[in-house]
């Protein structure tokens, strides 16, 4: 039983992937939230709002790739 450093490799990638996107949705909704207040402005909640959901599935993807890299016998 090895790991498969391949598909480790592209796990990782996946997890650098969802990272900026884990710490720029937060601050996008925030400025969602402001912009709502003072011009009734919804572009930038809804891309926040996207872009949090996409980095959640995307390190759920790469966490599960990881998963399958080690536990995966072939």
């Amino acid at each position: 039983m090895s790991t498969n450093k391949n598909e480790l490799i592209r796990g990782l990638k996946y997890e650098l992937a969802a990272f900026p996107l884990l710490i720029l949705g937060p601050i996008l909704i925030t400025i969602g939230f402001k912009a709502i207040k003072q011009q009734q402005n919804y572009l930038w909640l809804i891309a926040g709002a996207l872009i949090a959901v996409s980095s959640i599935i995307i390190g759920f993807i790469g966490i599960r790739i990881i998963l399958n890299a080690f536990f995966n016998d072939k």
